[in-house]
């Protein structure tokens, strides 16, 4: 069963999904919409997103889908470089006076 697990990117989530669709024959789209919400993770912003907009068509959640995987790629992006940043940047040893 495809689920969103805690902790995963909304992009590693969609990647899998969409990869499991295209295994199932004939799949009906409000059918693979609904599944695709239900397995979010009720916490994650996205989710939230959908249900506050009652979007329910798999082309509309693929296109808010790629607005929210960009914001993540770009959060995550200065996370790192901040993170990267920090652990480059070497404390000033205390200096006693002598």
């Amino acid at each position: 069963m495809v689920r969103m697990k805690p902790g995963e990117s909304l992009k590693q989530y969609f990647s899998y999904f969409s990869s499991q669709k295209t295994l199932v024959y004939n799949c009906n789209e409000n059918v693979v919409a609904a599944t695709f919400i239900s397995r979010l993770q009720v916490t994650n912003s996205f989710y939230k997103q959908l249900v506050k907009k009652d979007i329910n068509k798999m082309r509309d959640i693929l296109i808010q889908a790629q607005k929210c995987m960009q914001i993540e790629e770009a959060t995550w992006g200065a996370t790192s470089r901040a993170t990267k940043q920090g652990s480059e940047v070497k404390k000033p040893q205390q200096q006693f006076p002598r």
